[in-house]
């Protein structure tokens, strides 16, 4: 009744490997296109899911991560989780996760986020909206699951409706 994404490892997710995101860049044509294609399909599944899907963040999430967060329904993040979508420190600007940025916090925000490349904090990120809920490192679990409890425990017909 609930879909929980969770990252494994250090990060929740990095996003994509820079030096192959370079290498495609400098590569034949229609190379970093397909890779955006292939993100865009993941993200989109996320949207389309009827079920609510909540993000578990533990670790940083940086840029298609960042988009990964944004693109799910509720996000619960752990007080030393951190964001930024900083593609444009190596030339490349965020352009797919700014549509998902751009649906969960305000434009100008967003903007910020991705001109400037910077970090936030967990607490900024939950003033911005881009996480719902925050919860100490070894409560992320708990909080997760008492949120997707609450949920599950929803008509589901009212949820799909809500999404």
């Amino acid at each position: 009744r609930v879909v929980i994404i969770d990252g494994a490892g250090r990060a929740f997710c990095a996003g994509h490997d820079l030096r192959e995101l370079l290498a495609l860049r400098d590569g034949p044509p229609g190379g970093l296109e397909a890779l955006f294609a292939r993100c865009s399909a993941v993200m989109l599944t996320i949207v389309r899911c009827p079920k609510p899907v909540i993000a578990r963040v533990h670790g940083i999430a940086t840029a298609a991560g960042c988009q990964l967060v944004a693109s799910c329904d509720l996000a619960v993040a752990a007080e030393e989780a951190r964001f930024a979508t900083p593609g444009v420190n190596i030339g490349l600007f965020c352009s797919t996760p700014m549509v998902a940025l751009t649906r969960a916090i305000a434009p100008r925000a967003a903007f910020d986020l991705l001109a400037t490349g910077r970090f936030v904090e967990t607490d900024e990120a939950l003033r911005l909206g881009l996480v719902t809920r925050a919860a100490p490192a070894n409560a992320l679990s708990e909080a997760t699951e008492a949120l997707a409890e609450t949920l599950a425990a929803k008509l589901p017909a009212a949820l799909h409706l809500g999404k």
